[in-house]
């Protein structure tokens, strides 16, 4: 997969998309239909970012600066036309600049975020790890589970991030943050103070 940084699609939706995270769309506007066509044909992705302003149908919406390249991998289309896609989290980037086409698709020039080298869980929030391995076996009982996924703070914050009932706002700040630890005492700190 190509990744550009400029002219890249995007597409302000009312959720966030983690990096390795899987979202399922239905895209049925016409300016999208054309954007899942050239990303699959270019074998290129486009940002999802969270909405700040707007909707995600009619105008263009206003969303946030940091969002998450998405890789279709999957899509079928119904019969009524609505086409369904499948979409990996790959990286989290910045919009620099964006630009509005009459057919009211954004498209903008992004700064690729680097994601942290893997840092392992700290001892005083183990805890996290065994509340999302019980998540993750009682949403999706037959999944077998890599457990060096479980020692990478980054991965286990991201989907906790997902999983966990949280405003998408707070979702979003999630999401900027660099930190893979600061991440995980974040979301600690949300279901303590409850």
């Amino acid at each position: 997969m190509r990744i550009p940084l400029n002219d890249v699609p995007l597409f302000p939706l009312s959720t966030v998309l983690f990096p390795d995270g899987l979202l399922s769309l239905k895209i049925f506007e016409t300016r999208y239909l054309d954007m899942v066509s050239y990303c699959l044909k270019e074998d290129v992705p486009f940002g999802i970012c969270m909405l700040a302003d707007g909707q995600e149908v009619g105008t263009a919406a206003r969303s946030y600066q940091i969002g998450t390249l998405a890789k279709i991998v999957n899509w079928s289309q119904s019969e009524g036309g609505v086409l369904m896609v499948d979409v990996v989290g790959c990286q989290r980037f910045k919009i620099i600049d964006s630009r509005i086409s009459p057919q009211q698709l954004i498209s903008g020039t992004i700064q690729l975020l680097a994601e942290p080298l893997t840092t392992p869980v700290p001892e005083e929030l183990v805890d996290l790890t065994d509340m999302l391995r019980s998540v993750i076996k009682k949403q999706q009982p037959g999944v077998s589970l890599d457990s060096k996924q479980f020692n990478d703070a980054n991965w286990v914050a991201y989907r906790l991030s997902e999983i966990l009932p949280m405003d998408g706002v707070i979702r979003q700040r999630l999401l900027e943050m660099d930190d893979a630890v600061e991440r995980l005492q974040m979301i600690l700190g949300l279901f303590t103070q409850r």
